[in-house]
């Protein structure tokens, strides 16, 4: 859903119900809109997204799926609305 920049509860629940990967990913569950929506104010989400990555990523550690030595830096570039062309670096930006 995200990384199809799909954020609008009703865009996700029409996903969920035309796009076979969406289907696969709910294992068919088709929840409504206003389900989503619910679930993703709940001020108890945030705990168990965190929580669950930290679990994700303790499991990945004990099956040595992954290196916790390597550290990455992000060089995220953001495209300016107003200009296509313009970009604006990440240091820039979080300054202002």
């Amino acid at each position: 859903m995200l990384t199809q920049s799909v954020f609008s509860g009703r865009k996700i629940e029409k996903l969920l119900n035309d796009s076979i990967r969406m289907m696969w990913l709910s294992q068919n569950q088709k929840p409504s809109y206003k389900t989503i929506n619910r679930f993703r104010v709940n001020p108890k989400v945030d705990a168990l997204l965190e929580s669950l990555f930290i679990q994700f990523h303790s499991q990945c550690l004990n099956q040595n799926l992954i290196n916790d030595k390597a550290i990455f830096i992000d060089g995220t570039r953001v495209e300016a609305n107003a200009n296509r062309y313009t970009f604006v670096w990440k240091k820039e930006y979080s300054q202002s």
